[in-house]
């Protein structure tokens, strides 16, 4: 009986995103989405920066993998605007490039 086992495990592709690209993220609790930037980006966990319309203030949200793996989060993406990503709920979980 081994003592380990070996298990896939979904993470984020940071072939595919960065530090300092554009992000445009909407929870399915929200509303509406939020546009900011990304400050860190590990394969369990995006960290975007955005500006919350008040004053001189900004704020952040954290996009876990494993919500995305569910199906909770509506992302776009884009290094430098030229092509943007999607990764969307209504799309059947699938990234496509705009």
């Amino acid at each position: 009986m081994a003592l380990l086992t070996e298990k896939p495990v979904t993470t984020f592709d940071l072939t595919q995103i960065a530090c300092g690209y554009l992000l445009w993220g909407k929870h399915r609790t929200w509303n509406e989405g939020k546009a900011g930037f990304v400050t860190s980006a590990t394969e369990s966990e995006l960290i975007v920066q955005y500006h919350p319309k008040i004053g001189n203030v900004t704020n952040h949200f954290m996009i876990p993998v494993s919500e995305v793996t569910e199906g909770q989060w509506e992302i776009r993406w884009s290094e430098d605007m030229s092509k943007i990503q999607e990764y969307s709920i209504l799309a059947d979980n699938k990234q496509k490039e705009i």
